[in-house]
């Protein structure tokens, strides 16, 4: 089957190797003609730790080419790119079942206003880096969530990417997988953006991790998961040691010049303190600190 993936990202080419791996047929929809004309030729080639490369051949048109036709399609480009994807609100498209893999929070918004009958959601916890215009480093393996936003869907996208050689799990409950991605994202994106270290190396050094910690804590406090403190701080250190060598999305776009999505993700969590009168001081200062670096940039 064909699968749209729009995005030809880390992770959009990350999805993109193992949903060939899988039996499927995936479109990349890409910014540039140049990275479709390359990854046409090239394929995706794929290198995991243990220095395993492979290659898969995969079919890739420019993001203004896509029509639609593609029945299921993974929107899985940054925060800071959803509101070039007006075109989808068209609704020829309505029958296409979407699901968006974004950080953060802001792509709610987006969506709630989409024709769509089946819309979902997910969270990627792996850690992916884009080497050129068409290889990706997977350093770091760990689950996939999806969960129906509109309609019911999740169950068809977990057949979808089933088989992929780590879990991808249904969740019931969008909120709370998001929150929870958000807690994890808002605690370790922006130090690694500002220290410009690897996910590993949070939990090494003990400046860092206390940084990380402070995030932590103000961000279950504004988002009322304090109840599952422990757990969440446990799933937090796992993800770092599973991903040691990544370096975070944040980081990723300081290093390239291009925005950061700290407004999705540690805005998300000043906005919301605001509104219920919480002072979150450690939030506030990084939250600043990578505009400055945004600003530069």
């Amino acid at each position: 089957m064909k699968v749209g993936v729009i995005g030809g990202g880390a992770i959009g080419l990350l999805i993109s190797y193992f949903l060939k791996l899988n039996g499927h047929e995936p479109v990349i929809y890409t910014r540039t003609s140049a990275q479709a004309e390359f990854l046409n030729q090239n394929g995706i080639t794929y290198r995991n730790q243990s220095s395993k490369e492979n290659k898969v051949n995969v079919q890739a048109l420019h993001v203004n080419e896509y029509s639609g036709e593609e029945s299921y399609c993974i929107i899985s480009v940054k925060q800071t790119s959803i509101s070039e994807l007006f075109f989808i609100k068209n609704e020829n498209f309505q029958e296409v079942s979407y699901l968006f893999l974004q950080n953060g929070m802001s792509h709610i918004k987006f969506l709630e206003n989409l024709p769509q009958k089946n819309l979902s959601v997910g969270v990627v916890e792996h850690g992916a880096l884009k080497d050129g215009l068409s290889s990706v480093n997977h350093l770091g393996e760990g689950r996939i969530k999806v969960s129906s936003f509109k309609g019911d869907s999740s169950s068809e996208w977990i057949e979808i990417l089933h088989g992929l050689n780590f879990p991808v799990t249904a969740e019931s409950n969008w909120e709370e997988m998001l929150y929870k991605k958000l807690i994890i994202n808002a605690s370790i994106n922006p130090v690694t953006a500002i220290l410009r270290i690897p996910n590993g190396q949070l939990i090494e050094n003990e400046y860092a991790l206390s940084i990380m910690k402070e995030l932590f804590e103000e961000t279950i406090f504004v988002l009322d998961m304090t109840d599952k403190r422990d757990e969440l701080w446990k799933e937090l250190l796992v993800l770092c040691r599973n991903t040691s060598f990544n370096r975070s999305s944040m980081l990723k776009s300081v290093e390239s010049g291009q925005q950061t999505e700290i407004d999705s993700i540690t805005g998300e969590i000043i906005e919301r303190a605001k509104k219920s009168n919480l002072q979150i001081p450690s939030s506030m200062h990084v939250f600043k600190a990578v505009k400055a670096l945004d600003w530069r940039g």
